[in-house]
């Protein structure tokens, strides 16, 4: 490499380590603190780095390994487990808001192809900022926080044909309609591929070097797939980030995926914090202070523009207002791969560089406000509550949206790590428990939890029993849990019931009531335990699955009764 170019990496570098942990100490997020370094750094600041190209190869491999990331979190049976919200109303939200957006453009001056593509830059929301102030408030189980994922997950889609577009708007100037159309055969034919792949080629591969071993065959692997679809889809007139998503998505519903997440994990973070120093670098804030009012404009705009199309949409699909406001105004800043795309759209001649600068001084200014919109999305709703007399809300009315939703009794430790698990799955639930401060802690978190006892008729048919899907006794009392398995059984037969059991006496009586799967918790325990403890052993071999089968057999044959009120509650 030349040594110039090592040079302007270590600078970089060195900058970095300096600006960044100083900023996150004062609660600026590291996108705009790794953006802050390169305006510092750049030739419109310090000018310690003249030439920001020599070092924008690493910054291209960022952006490679941020779309593959993104790509890793979008298995297909999450989609289709989260289908209403996220093809419903995030594409919803895309379409209106790519429109909305776009045709304002157009009316005050911009040609149809870049206003096109501006509408579809803006339309997308920040994936770091929303997901790391909802898990940061503990608020991404609340009803809200589960929306607005379904949406960003939507938004991380509509990235696939936004980079086939952009280089076709800046092509040979055929007609818009027929760009998109060839832009939307496109992302169908790569999904297609995805599916195909998936299931015929990678799979069988990976299966056999994970035989081997070998961990650094198992990362060159995962590379390989990550650079190779990369390099097809360049070579076919698209974008390598394309290729990239397209390579996380294949590999997303492999067993796989967590092991080549940590793999790249490093590469990716380090050639991300490139590629924002990069833009940052790209920043003239002489042209954007002569231009600040313009700035302000847009990024006004551009956050009323969003909250409003939201606000619509949430009511056109029967949401509350409250949940409709605070999602709105959660979801109402630029993305950071707005960065990506203005950049692809500059290189192919459909935005000015000057447009280009006001565009991403906008989209910062909207992702710092972030927390601010989220903190005035939250008084909204509580004074739209206070309106309708509803600040506590019952549990028939929050309920009465859901369907095929899993009902949780019992929301102590078992129970919440139950909820979690909905949670990261992207399953809804409501949670009854009869500890008033355990219910208000998670209410003030924003969790569909509430006051309630499920052995009662009345408290199951308010939490939408009659359409739930599934039941799961987390309770750690075996009186109670008969009890509320006799009520639910009686409540819908037909219900699938999930339990926990003390030991195998009890799951075998709570099985003749009607629940599918009791699960004793001293023996699973146990065989967990055990199972770790052969595996440091080295004796975790293929047949250890069979033999704690006939344990668990054996066990529930021999097992003695559990004697009622012997146990006393843990939690």
């Amino acid at each position: 490499m030349h040594s110039a170019a090592i040079t302007d990496v270590l600078i970089i570098l060195l900058a970095a380590i300096a600006v960044v942990p100083v900023l996150h100490r004062l609660g600026v997020s590291s996108i705009l603190g790794y953006l802050a370094v390169g305006i510092v750094i750049g030739p419109f600041g310090l000018a310690a780095i003249a030439d920001p190209e020599e070092a924008a190869w690493l910054a291209e491999f960022g952006i490679v390994f941020m779309l593959f990331a993104i790509g890793l979190e979008l298995p297909l049976e999450r989609l289709k487990t989260m289908r209403y919200y996220v093809f419903g109303l995030g594409g919803a939200q895309v379409v209106a808001t790519a429109l909305s957006i776009g045709l304002l453009g157009y009316l005050l001056g911009l040609d149809p192809e870049t206003a096109v593509i501006l509408g579809g830059i803006l339309a997308l929301s920040s994936t770091a900022a929303v997901l790391k102030l909802l898990v940061d408030r503990g608020e991404a189980a609340a009803r809200f926080g589960r929306i607005a994922v379904a949406v960003l997950l939507l938004q991380d889609l509509a990235v696939v044909p936004m980079l086939a577009l952009i280089p076709l708007m800046g092509g040979d100037g055929r007609s818009i309609w027929l760009t998109l159309g060839m832009a939307l055969l496109k992302a169908a034919i790569a999904l297609a591929i995805i599916v195909l792949a998936g299931r015929f080629l990678v799979r069988p591969l990976f299966r056999q070097i994970a035989a081997t071993g070998n961990a650094e065959l198992f990362t060159a692997a995962g590379l390989f797939i990550l650079l190779g679809l990369g390099w097809v889809t360049e070579a076919a007139g698209m974008s390598m980030s394309l290729g990239a998503f397209l390579a996380g998505m294949l590999l997303a519903s492999t067993p796989y995926r967590h092991q080549i997440e940590a793999d790249i994990q490093p590469f990716r973070g380090l050639l991300l914090g490139l590629f924002f120093v990069s833009v940052g670098m790209g920043f003239d804030l002489a042209a954007v202070a002569r231009s600040a009012g313009l700035v302000f404009g847009l990024t006004l705009g551009l956050v009323l523009v969003k909250a409003a199309v939201m606000v619509a949409i949430g009511y056109a699909f029967r949401l509350k207002a409250e949940t409709s406001w605070r999602t709105a105004l959660l979801l109402a800043q630029g993305s950071e791969f707005g960065f990506i795309l203005t950049l692809l759209a500059t290189g192919s001649g459909v935005l000015t560089p000057d447009l280009k600068n006001q565009v991403n001084a906008a989209i910062v200014i909207s992702i710092a406000l972030t927390p601010l919109l989220a903190a005035l999305g939250g008084r909204i709703s509580i004074a739209i509550r206070d309106r309708h007399g509803r600040r506590l809300s019952s549990i028939a009315a929050e309920s009465e949206e859901l369907a095929q939703h899993v009902l949780v009794a019992g929301y102590g430790r078992v129970g919440q790590a139950v909820c979690r698990l909905l949670d990261d799955i992207g399953l809804s639930y409501v949670a009854l428990d009869l500890d008033v401060q355990r219910v208000m802690t998670a209410r003030a978190r924003g969790f569909p939890v509430y006051f309630g006892d499920a052995a009662r008729l009345d408290v199951l048919r308010a939490a939408g029993i009659d359409r739930a899907a599934l039941a799961v006794l987390a309770i750690d009392n075996p009186a109670k849990a008969e009890r509320m398995a006799e009520a639910l059984r009686a409540a819908v037969p037909t219900l699938t019931i999930v339990a926990r059991a003390w030991d195998s006496g009890h799951a075998r009586r709570l099985a003749e009531i009607g629940v599918a799967e009791a699960v004793p918790e001293d023996v699973e325990v146990g065989l967990a335990m055990g199972r770790r403890m052969l595996d440091r052993l080295g004796r975790g071999d293929s047949d250890l699955a069979a033999r704690i089968a006939q344990f668990r057999v054996a066990h529930e044959a021999f097992s003695e009764p559990t004697r009622i009120g012997e146990r006393i509650s843990k939690d």
